[in-house]
């Protein structure tokens, strides 16, 4: 088995799963024991700032939503790209801090880009396996371009795009679908 880690799960459009219904996933680890992954395109209602001050007690100057990084509960998950407070880098550029004392650090640090999740996306051993062979996720390369997308509303179309002019260039030697074949 090949590891996913460092690529990108892109929800098929049928998957029925409400909650990875248009999703794409960085898959963070993946191994024989199963994979850990985070929702790059899921944006609470809750905003870091209040959430942050609600736990810790102390101010927070980020003013931006708190992302839904799956369904399973457990530790804060940030991505961001200050090696110096990094578990690991998942992608060239993009590196993961889930310590306490990391997250704490680059929370009141006001670096960007910076991606807080709350919540996870956890498969048990061959079950993403299965997914995959069922047609539920396509896969691709991630890159810090779209890890840290401004747009998180449009990442699942664009990265689905992405793919298919992948598959594009390498079956017909196409180098990019027009938005309007039609109109070609």
């Amino acid at each position: 088995m090949d590891s996913l880690a460092g690529k990108l799960l892109v929800a098929a459009p049928d998957l029925g799963d409400p909650n990875f219904s248009s999703t794409v996933v960085l898959v963070v680890d993946h191994d024989d024991e199963g994979a850990f992954g985070l929702v790059l395109n899921r944006e609470s209602t809750v905003m870091l700032a209040a959430a942050w001050e609600e736990t810790t007690r102390e101010p927070c100057g980020r003013d931006a939503p708190l992302m839904l990084g799956g369904p399973v509960q457990g530790l804060l998950s940030i991505l961001h790209d200050n090696p110096a407070h990094s578990e690991r880098e998942v992608v060239p550029g993009v590196h993961l801090a889930r310590d306490r004392d990391a997250v704490m650090a680059l929370v009141e640090s006001g670096e960007e880009p910076l991606r807080v999740f709350a919540g996870y996306a956890g498969w048990g051993p061959e079950q993403l396996e299965g997914e995959l062979a069922s047609g539920s996720w396509a896969i691709t390369a991630a890159t810090r371009a779209f890890v840290f997308s401004d747009d998180v509303s449009t990442l699942w179309q664009r990265v689905s795009r992405h793919i298919a002019d992948e598959h594009l260039v390498r079956w017909l030697g196409v180098r990019h679908m027009p938005d309007r074949p039609a109109d070609n």
